[in-house]
């Protein structure tokens, strides 16, 4: 995808890409419970149908993006944005990011997948009106599941 303000979201297409943004900060989803963040389990993710993306400022990975559609839903999660971009409303763009996608598709819904724990992340999620399912997922059941209807 192209250029939304000074990010740029691009999917990976290739092995080196997917070791590029695993790379980008090893602790990215230490913490997250979603999966241990390895090229092996980020590999398995993509074989499960989810497609990686890397969030950009100029060449310098701020965050990665895992995206999944069908025909009404786009699933997305994602990794915080990296402590030196904080505070740049990073994590907003990323939000309309999702958003666009889903309308350039056709998608009506949006689910997001959230550690239970992130403040951050669901502050996120509630001021871009998105309401929790009640549905968690994980181990302890840590991850919560986030939705929003488009208009």
């Amino acid at each position: 995808m192209g250029n939304t303000s000074s990010l740029i979201f691009q999917q990976s297409q290739t092995a080196e890409d997917v070791k590029e943004i695993y790379n980008f900060n090893v602790k990215a989803f230490a913490g997250t419970h979603d999966f241990t963040w390895t090229e092996e389990n980020i590999n398995k993710e993509i074989k499960d149908g989810w497609s990686l993306y890397s969030v950009k400022v100029e060449k310098d990975i701020v965050a990665a993006l895992f995206l999944k559609e069908d025909a009404k839903t786009l699933f997305t999660k994602n990794t915080p944005i990296k402590l030196d971009y904080q505070g740049n409303g990073f994590s907003h763009l990323v939000k309309e990011f999702y958003e666009e996608m889903a309308k350039n598709k056709g998608i009506t819904k949006l689910i997001n997948y959230c550690p239970g724990d992130n403040f951050r992340m669901i502050s996120l999620n509630e001021g871009h009106d998105y309401t929790k399912t009640g549905n968690t997922f994980g181990e302890n059941s840590e991850i919560v599941e986030w939705e929003k209807t488009l208009k």
